[in-house]
């Protein structure tokens, strides 16, 4: 028999099962065990953090408006704060932890498997681009405490200082690391990683001159074209930034002098960013030069960043227009990435907002809070600015809609059917010639355009579905669609919501007449339509003039209000911020606007701040918002004729803002209190007319219509042996302190539960209410106890009402003196 193979495999098994062994410090062991971790483990998790690094650089979008970072780990959309999206960083991690715990050779205190030094570098970069930055810095620590190989610390000194700059210990990253990247010599692999880093530092620290210098050695000395185009390019922009702009332009210009070797992106930047500055330097139009490049056809990728350089160029020239038109190329570019596309929203919103377009800057800012992937400082930021325009965008809106409404309303039959007709008529064109461009250059099947077969005439077939629709309206695709009792049937038989909204859209028929059916022509309403028209315009009037300081646009605004037959109100307003707008521009016509104001609305509060100014402006350290809250304190303490009398002083100053609604809501409030329920729905329905457009007007009338109901129900509420026992007393200071008086009376009765409030009733008249529960009184005891009280004098003028009867006492003011 034949022994010799069981002879050879033998020693390899002896081999595998006791070379295995952590814990025996021979040569095979070592050597076993740094063999499989530098070629199997370790090799696996480079691989797999390289794959991880290659996805990262792939799907990288650099916001080249500001300075780049220098070694960039998020993709759009991703928060620092949470780990990254790829699965591979996580991946290198696991064979790392796989590494130290299955081939670690600790033996009395010192590592004898030379690979797992490089196990911990691999788990501390695994888990720094993971994002996992806390766990990053204990690997690294580790490492610079476990081991001392000279090459292994270096290298693991500047992972743990770029761990401390995405922790913000930027100082202390660049103190730890300017000493060594000063001693580390140029041609040392490490040279250009310290360097980049430690401008990062400085770059985070606002020290930009000390970053220049650093990133222009790193620049210098990196051999890759990738990381070395990003080097040069933060160098360009950190001289641009420190106006060292011919510097800057030869920055860029370095870049692409390097053709095709530099990353294409970031050659199409410097391109773009040189051809600017050579234009600012020279004075010379960059319109020749960008004109050539969008021809080139290897830069249709690009065409976005060239027509948003020409926009820029073209807006700095005055001319808006064709500025306009190339933001719209560039955001119609199918190449457009997301920073390109937030900057022209940006752009675009800032240069509508100076133009005082502010519908169209609102429009621009939602496609910018769109477009802003996380939930940060800089989308809250434009989240705020956008809130700031939602009053004037809803009052345009309203203006735009009831001018429409109401100039429709104003035309003649005939004047309404040749305005929908030609609308109509335009829609169909409209549509026609979008389907022969969607056609054009595209062979058809009969041949030519001009074939008269029906279906293959596309001017016969949209024709064709304009006269059906003209005919027969929005019909079903059912049987008997020709009905239109089947069509209501189909729509009344719908089971779910879906086949309800699409069969409740209506089978209208587009004709002028059916629109003209559309046209109110109900006076009521056209009335509160104007009214509405004419308050919007007073209120973004007084915005533009308050909030945004647009004199031109304020003054279209007011001035179109007292074009409009406006109530008194609205005109005495829009006259008072008229002149206030016109009293130092052009002082004739302000004072033209002050006159008419005091001979039309002498006893106006406008008038009487023009007339007497120093008693009619606030006091040293008042506030609107304080004065408001004073009076909404003094309403709740009853005070309601000093609300009524400063709110209408107050409102004065809070015109404009959301504040005057409150002021004036609050005054009728005070007013239902003290003059009755009449006169609280009188002044509802005058706040509804005069804020018709406010946010409160909706809950106004919610209010008046619940009182409405209850005149008309007349409810009968249950009959509780409430009891109340009245006294009437004329309006004085010390009411107040006869009723703790009476309570101290009462403090050692048997009733000293009783609860006495000061009620006011009127202007004149204030009630001190005995509030005596399910008790009724014996009056002829208490009227004793209290006469000795000074004011009191035993008041014969008292009575006692069920607790539904007082409250209908107070509500409609039904109380007389001799009562």
């Amino acid at each position: 028999m034949n022994r010799k193979p069981a002879s050879i495999v033998l020693p390899f098994l002896w081999v595998f099962v006791f070379g295995c062994s952590t814990q025996k410090n021979n040569f095979l062991n070592r050597e076993y065990h740094a063999l499989n971790t530098k070629f199997n483990v370790v090799f696996n998790g480079k691989e797999a953090l390289s794959i991880g690094k290659a996805i990262l650089y792939q799907n990288l979008e650099d916001d080249f408006l500001n300075v780049l970072p220098v070694e960039p780990i998020l993709l759009a959309g991703e928060d620092q704060d949470n780990s990254a999206s790829i699965p591979s960083f996580s991946v290198a991690e696991e064979k790392a932890v796989k590494a130290i715990q299955k081939h670690s050779m600790n033996i009395e205190g010192e590592q004898r498997n030379r690979q797992i030094q490089e196990a911990y570098l691999l788990l501390g970069k695994a888990r720094y681009y993971d994002r996992r930055f806390l766990p990053a810095l204990e690997a690294f620590n580790f490492l610079l405490e476990a081991y001392e190989d000279r090459a292994a610390y270096l290298e693991g000194k500047l992972w743990r200082e770029k761990t401390n700059l995405r922790l913000e210990n930027d100082a202390l990253a660049v103190k730890n690391l300017t000493l060594l990247a000063n001693q580390i010599p140029f041609g040392n692999k490490l040279y250009a990683p310290y360097n980049a880093t430690v401008a990062q530092g400085y770059i985070n620290l606002k020290e930009e001159d000390s970053a220049r210098v650093y990133i222009t050695r790193a620049a210098l000395a990196e051999k890759k074209k990738v990381n070395k185009a990003r080097y040069r390019y933060i160098e360009a922009q950190l001289l641009e930034r420190a106006n060292l702009l011919d510097s800057a332009q030869r920055a860029y210009q370095s870049i692409v002098n390097w053709n095709r070797k530099a990353p294409r992106i970031f050659w199409m930047q410097a391109k773009l960013q040189a051809i600017r500055l050579r234009a600012v330097i020279d004075s010379v139009s960059p319109l020749p030069t960008l004109e050539r490049l969008s021809k080139l056809f290897e830069n249709q990728p690009y065409l976005h960043l060239i027509h948003q350089q020409e926009a820029r160029y073209l807006l700095s020239q005055g001319k808006d227009s064709l500025a306009l038109t190339y933001y719209s190329k560039s955001l119609k570019s199918n190449y457009i990435d997301p920073p390109t596309r937030r900057a022209n929203y940006r752009e675009l919103a800032d240069y509508n907002f100076t133009k005082g377009e502010y519908v169209k800057t609102g429009a621009y800012l939602d496609s910018l809070i769109s477009q802003i992937p996380e939930e940060g400082r800089f989308k809250k930021t434009v989240e705020r600015e956008r809130g700031g325009l939602d009053d004037v965008i809803t009052l345009e809106k309203i203006i735009q809609s009831t001018d429409s409404v109401l100039h429709l309303a104003s035309m003649s039959k005939e004047e309404q059917r040749s305005f929908f007709q030609t609308e109509i008529d335009r829609k169909r064109a409209k549509e026609l010639a979008a389907v022969v461009q969607e056609k054009k250059g595209i062979l058809n099947f009969g041949g030519n355009a001009s074939n008269n077969y029906y279906f293959y005439n596309e001017r016969l077939l949209v024709g064709g579905k304009q006269a059906f629709l003209s005919t027969w309206g929005n019909r079903p695709n059912t049987d008997s669609w020709n009905r239109l009792g089947t069509a209501q049937l189909l729509s009344q038989a719908a089971n779910n919501q879906i086949q309800r909204e699409e069969t409740e859209e209506g089978f209208f028929v587009e004709t002028a007449d059916f629109f003209m059916e559309q046209v109110p022509t109900n006076v009521y309403l056209l009335d509160s339509l104007d009214l509405s028209r004419k308050q919007a315009y007073l209120d973004v009037g007084i915005i533009y003039k308050e909030k945004f300081a647009n004199r031109s646009l304020a003054l279209n605004r007011l001035e179109k209000v007292l074009q409009l037959s406006p109530t008194e109100q609205q005109e005495e307003s829009a006259l008072y911020h008229c002149f206030k707008l016109e009293e130092n521009e052009n002082p004739t016509q302000a004072k033209k606007y002050k006159e008419r104001l005091m001979s039309q609305f002498p006893e106006s509060a406008f008038t009487k701040i023009l007339v007497d100014p120093e008693n009619s402006s606030l006091a040293e350290n008042q506030t609107p918002s304080t004065i408001y809250a004073q009076l909404y304190e003094a309403f709740n303490e009853q005070d309601f004729e000093r609300v009524i009398n400063e709110g209408e002083k107050l409102k004065i100053f809070v015109v404009g803002t959301p504040l005057v609604t409150k002021v004036a809501l609050l005054q009728a409030n005070a007013k239902g209190r003290l003059f009755g329920e009449q006169k609280y729905k009188e002044e509802l329905k005058a706040f509804i007319k005069r804020y018709p457009n406010a946010d409160e007007a909706d809950a106004v009338k919610t209010i008046l219509s619940r009182i409405q109901k209850e005149v008309k129900a007349k409810p009968k509420r249950p009959s509780l042996k409430r009891y109340k026992w009245i006294f009437s007393f004329d309006k004085a200071e010390e009411n107040q302190a006869i009723v703790q008086r009476m309570k101290k009376a009462l403090k050692n009765d048997a009733n000293h539960h009783w609860k006495i409030s000061l009620d006011v009733y009127d202007k004149t008249t204030d009630f001190i209410v005995v509030h005596t529960q399910n008790q009724y009184p014996d009056q002829k005891v208490y009227l004793k106890l209290w006469e000795e009280i000074a004011g009191f004098e035993r008041k014969t003028n008292n009575f006692v009402l069920l607790s539904g009867q007082y409250e209908e006492t107070q509500r409609l003011k039904s109380w007389q003196p001799n009562q």
